[in-house]
This record gives structure tokens, C-alpha cells and sequence, in this order.
């Protein structure tokens, strides 16, 4: 009989991965940010500004969905938030930057399931896992669509990072015959280059703010590190999501 749970294990000794590389990059990003921001400021006179946020539900798809032992993921949909700044910078084009977190859940009644039919000896498996953890910095250009009254239409291309983090998770095997009672897969981290699109609609309630629905698809290559007693290796794997949200857009001049 398999039994599985979602909800984290409470440990109190946990390997931490080495965010240092992250932290030195996400400053950069976050100067990077700050210097966008004030240039919208000083050419607020010719230039629409706005900032944006919204959140919503994200999609794992392709690999990452996947239920695929040496390539999937085994991600169910979780939820989105972000950030976004933009303006307008001649006629219909225009440039945006944004940062957004994602949590995915794993499904570990089925990644139990896709375990045991792959090990013949196991007759029993209990899981727990942590959630995948992603956070992206997105930056790029965008065309607007004016359409009939109030809306207009956005398409976008997208580049920028993702800081993704896998999850936690605790095994207890019961095996014919004999095995370990439990072992665990620490986490690990990675920062990668990522790259997407999106559309948005959105709807002027007045001249100062707007309501936005919108769609994105994000995706990276990820080389995740992970570290044993004895030896060390590297997990390749593709993530990508479709991120569809709801914001609410605020004109600063």
C-alpha cells in the first residue's frame, strides 16, 4: 500500500545550497532595475511609464510536466506573482522589465508510483516533497495593438534569468528485502539563462489605470548540482511553464 504527503518534512539539519554566486548576480539585477526605473522618471515627459502587478496560475509543461523518471519533473500547475515596468518608446513599441516568483508542487503520489514500477524490490514507498521554486528577471521589447474603445493588445519577446531551486524531499522505501529506512535528496540550485513571449489585454478604466489579463511562456536550461559522500554529478533539466495571470496596470505619468 503506498502512502504519500505534500506537506514539507520538518528537519533540522538540512544541506544549504551556496546561494553566493546568486546573491552577487541578483544585485546586479536589482541596480540593473533601479537604473530602468529612474530612466523612466527622466523621460517621463515624452514617455507613457507604467508599473504593473499581477498574479495567476503557472502551467508546468513539456519536460518539466513530465512524469518521465530521467527527464521529468513530475510538476503540477502552482501560482504566479510579478512585478512589471514599462513605457512606451516610439509610437506603438514599446520596452518592459519584470521579476516574478513560481512555486510548483510535486505530484508524489505519482512519482512513488513511476519509482516502484522501476524497482522491482521495492514493495512500498513514502514520500515528501518540497515544491520547485523559480524566480525569473524578464526584460524586452513589445508592440501594442489599439483595438475598438478601450482595449489594446500586447505581444512581447522575452530574455532575462531564471534562479531556480529544486525541492527537498524524503524517502522511506520498504523493500523484499533488505534497504536503507529512508534517505533524502537535498536541494539544489542553478542560475540560467531563459527566454519567451507573451500577449496581454488589457482594458482602460480610466486614464490613470488599466485592468490586464495575459499569458507568458517561459523556458530555460537548467544544470542542477548535487553533492554525496563519495561522489558528485550534474542533473540536466528543461523548465517551462506558461504563466497565465490577471494585473492590474498603473500609468505613473
Amino acid at each position: 500500500m503506498l502512502f504519500f504527503a505534500d506537506s514539507p518534512p520538518k528537519i533540522s539539519k538540512r544541506k544549504k545550497p551556496n546561494f553566493a554566486i546568486s546573491k552577487e548576480f541578483l544585485m546586479k539585477k536589482t541596480l540593473f532595475l533601479i537604473f530602468f526605473l529612474s530612466s523612466i522618471t527622466l523621460f517621463a515627459q515624452t514617455h507613457h511609464a507604467y508599473l504593473e502587478l499581477k498574479s495567476g496560475m503557472s502551467l508546468p509543461v513539456l519536460d518539466y510536466s513530465s512524469n518521465n523518471l530521467e527527464t521529468g519533473c513530475f510538476t503540477e500547475p502552482g501560482i504566479t506573482f510579478s512585478l512589471e515596468a514599462g513605457m512606451k518608446i516610439y509610437k506603438q513599441w514599446g520596452v518592459s522589465i519584470q521579476s516574478g516568483f513560481q512555486l510548483h508542487s510535486v505530484d508524489v503520489g505519482l512519482l512513488g508510483w513511476e519509482k516502484m514500477q522501476a524497482d522491482p524490490f521495492l514493495e512500498d514507498l513514502y514520500i515528501r516533497s518540497d515544491p520547485y521554486r523559480i524566480i525569473h528577471i524578464v526584460a524586452g521589447p513589445d508592440y501594442s495593438f489599439p483595438f475598438h474603445n478601450k482595449f489594446n493588445l500586447d505581444l512581447k519577446l522575452l530574455g532575462g534569468v531564471f534562479f531556480s531551486r529544486t525541492p527537498y524531499q524524503l524517502y522511506k522505501p520498504t523493500y523484499f528485502m533488505v534497504g536503507p529506512p529512508y534517505y533524502e535528496i537535498t536541494s539544489s540550485s542553478d542560475i540560467s539563462f531563459a527566454y519567451g513571449g507573451g500577449a496581454r489585454f488589457r482594458y482602460a478604466i480610466t486614464s490613470c489605470y488599466e485592468v490586464s489579463m495575459q499569458g507568458e511562456f517561459l523556458s530555460s536550461q537548467v544544470a542542477f548540482p548535487f553533492q554525496s559522500a563519495s561522489t558528485s554529478r550534474i542533473e540536466n533539466k528543461t523548465i517551462s511553464f506558461v504563466n497565465i495571470s490577471a494585473g492590474l496596470v498603473l500609468y505613473l505619468f
